[in-house]
C-alpha cells in the first residue's frame, strides 16, 4: 500500500488491524500512532478505535446485513475497513455520512484496489441509507435470554457474557456491560509531594475526584498524558481512582518496609511512595522483567527515591512489612479500557491466570513478617480470580477488609477486587 500522510482514520484501521493480527493491546499501540497526529485527528482516531473494539458485535451484524453475507465471506483485508467506517456511520452523528463513506471507501483502494472500494462503497451507503431498527437488532429479552441480552446488549462473545452473569447477576452485568460502552475517562493522581490537589485542579481545569489525589478530567478523548505539563514534570500520573483506592487499602506508612511483586508498570508502586512521603524502602520487582523500565522511568520522573527496583524477588527470608500483589488478571474490570477482551478472553486463558495467581501470591505471601499486611488485587469480577485465590491464606492471615468497585455508573472507577489480610503472630 502506497505511503500516504497519516490521518485519524488511517491511523485507526492501521491500529486495529494490529490489535486482531498481533493480539496486541489499543492502549500500548495508540501511545505511538497517535504522536504525529493533530489534535482533532488524535480525538477521531482514538475514538474510532476504541469505538470499533468496543462494538464490534454490533459492527458486524449491521455490516452482515448490509453486504447479505457473512463476515467470513467477505475479503478478510476489509474487515477493519468496514467496521471503521460503520462505526462513523451509526455511532458517530458530527462525520456526515458522506464524508464517512468517500473517506473510507478510498481506504479500502489502497488495500485492495477499486474493486475493494466499490464493495466497501456498497455495503456503506445501504447502512448509511438504512433505519436504526435495521442497522442494530434489539436484543432478546434479558428475563427470556439473559446470556444473549447481555451478547446483544454489551457487544460481548459468549463465554465473556456467561462470566459476568455468574460474577455479578443479571442486572448487574447489564449495567457493566452498558457502562463499558462508553468514553474512557481520563483520571490524574496528584502527587501531593509536589503540588496541593487543588492548585493542579484549577491548573488543569478537572474536578476533585473520592480519592484525596484524584483529579477527574472531562472531554479528555485523544488527550496523550504524557504530553500534559504536569505529567511530564512529575506533578501528577495518570491513574484510575479504583487503582488509588488498593494503595489506600495496603496504607503504607512512613519509614516501613514494601514489597510489591507485579509492580509494572508503576503505577501503585509510585503511589505507595508518594503515601510514605517517600521515606521508607519499596522493593519493586515483576514477572516479566523487561517491563520494569517503565516503574524505573515513573519512579525517577516523580522523584521517588524509596523504590528500588529489582528484576529477581527478594531472598526466601526477607521479610516486610507490607507485600502488595496486583496480580495479572483477565481484566474484565477493564473492559471499557481494554476492549479487546470482549471477543480475546478464552476458559483457557481464566484457567492458566488462575494458577499463576495462586502461585504468586503463595511466594509473596512468605515475605511478610508476622503481624504484617497483605493486599491481593486484581482488575476482574471472577471468583476464581479473586476470593477462591485466598482460600488458601486461611491458616495463616485472617481477612481485615475488603474493597470491590465496578463502572456500573458513567464516571465511576474500574472493577477491581481486592482483599487486606493480617498475618497471624503464631
Amino acid at each position: 500500500m502506497p505511503r500516504t500522510k497519516p490521518d485519524g482514520r488511517a491511523v485507526a484501521i492501521e491500529t486495529l488491524r494490529k490489535v486482531d493480527h498481533e493480539r496486541a493491546f489499543a492502549a500500548s499501540l495508540l501511545r505511538f500512532e497517535l504522536n504525529p497526529l493533530t489534535p482533532a485527528d488524535r480525538g477521531l482516531a482514538t475514538e474510532l478505535v476504541y469505538g470499533v473494539l468496543r462494538r464490534r458485535g454490533h459492527l458486524d451484524a449491521a455490516i452482515e446485513w448490509a453486504a447479505r453475507r457473512c463476515m467470513k465471506d467477505i475479503d478478510p483485508r476489509l474487515h477493519t475497513v468496514l467496521r471503521v467506517g460503520t462505526y462513523q456511520l451509526m455511532f458517530l452523528d458530527r462525520i456526515p455520512a458522506r464524508a464517512a463513506v468517500h473517506t473510507t471507501v478510498e481506504i479500502a483502494k489502497r488495500y485492495g484496489g477499486p474493486r475493494c472500494g466499490g464493495f466497501v462503497n456498497a455495503v456503506l451507503r445501504r447502512v448509511a441509507d438504512a433505519t436504526p431498527e435495521e442497522r442494530l437488532r434489539p436484543a432478546p429479552a434479558l428475563e427470556a435470554d439473559p446470556v444473549g441480552h447481555l451478547c446483544g446488549l454489551g457487544s460481548v462473545s459468549r463465554f465473556v457474557a456467561e462470566l459476568l452473569l455468574e460474577a455479578l447477576g443479571a442486572a448487574d452485568a447489564r449495567a457493566f456491560l452498558q457502562a463499558s460502552l462508553l468514553p474512557i475517562p481520563l483520571t490524574l493522581r496528584a502527587n501531593l509531594l509536589k503540588v496541593d490537589r487543588d492548585a493542579l485542579v484549577r491548573e488543569v481545569g478537572g474536578t476533585p475526584g473520592t480519592n484525596p489525589a484524584a483529579i477527574r478530567l472531562p472531554g479528555s478523548v485523544g488527550i496523550l498524558p504524557s504530553e500534559l505539563a504536569c505529567v511530564a514534570d512529575g506533578r501528577a500520573t495518570p491513574q484510575d481512582e479504583a487503582a488509588m483506592a488498593v494503595v489506600e487499602l495496603l496504607d503504607p506508612q512512613p519509614g516501613e518496609s514494601i514489597l510489591d511483586v507485579c509492580a509494572a508498570p508503576g503505577g501503585k508502586t509510585t503511589h505507595a511512595a508518594e503515601r510514605m512521603g517517600n521515606r521508607g524502602r519499596i522493593v519493586a520487582t515483576d514477572r516479566h522483567p523487561e517491563r520494569l523500565a517503565r516503574v524505573e522511568a515513573a519512579r525517577d520522573r516523580l522523584s521517588l527515591t524509596a523504590i528500588e527496583v529489582t528484576p529477581v524477588m527478594p531472598e526466601r527470608r526477607a521479610q516486610f512489612d507490607r507485600v502488595l500483589v496486583d496480580a495479572p488478571c483477565s481484566g474484565l474490570g477493564t473492559l471499557r479500557r481494554h476492549p479487546e477482551i470482549r471477543w480475546r478472553l478464552s476458559s483457557d486463558d481464566v484457567r492458566a491466570l488462575a494458577k499463576t495467581q495462586a502461585t504468586i501470591l503463595a511466594e509473596a505471601a512468605e515475605h511478610v513478617r508476622p503481624g504484617g499486611i497483605l493486599v491481593y488485587s486484581v482488575c476482574t469480577v471472577t471468583r476464581a480470580e479473586n476470593e477462591d485465590q485466598l482460600q488458601a491464606l486461611d491458616e495463616n492471615f485472617e481477612r481485615l477488609d475488603t474493597f470491590v468497585s465496578g463502572p456500573h455508573q458513567p464516571g465511576a472507577p474500574d472493577g477491581f477486587f481486592a482483599a487486606k489480610l493480617r498475618r497471624r503472630i503464631r
